[in-house]
């Protein structure tokens, strides 16, 4: 049987690739700061990763490219099955889409 993961478990997971983006150099410091739990801009970490996923540009996208590290993308995590029941079809379309065009 399959563990069904929770929000508190997503933002672990999130913790863990800020941890390891900043190996790279990007700290996502704002919006780990939406993630984070007391955080001063803290809104969870589900509306955290839908609210960065719905931007057209993000530098973090960028920067995971050019140090070859898009498997540490908010989208990479999207559209990975164990999180499947916290996002939505279209959601991980979008996710796809920008993964497609980064990979570019």
């Amino acid at each position: 049987m399959a563990i069904r993961r929770n929000e508190a478990d997503l933002e672990g997971e999130l913790e863990c690739l800020y941890q390891e983006g900043g190996t790279v150099g990007y700290w996502a410091k704002r919006f780990h700061q939406r993630f984070t739990p007391g955080g001063p801009l803290y809104k969870g970490g589900v509306t955290a990763v839908r609210t960065e996923l719905m931007k057209t540009r993000t530098a973090g996208l960028e920067v995971l490219k050019k140090n070859k590290r898009l498997d540490l993308s908010l989208e990479r995590l999207v559209l990975d099955r164990k999180w499947k029941h916290l996002f939505t079809d279209a959601e991980r379309v979008i996710a796809k889409l920008k993964l497609k065009l980064a990979s570019k």
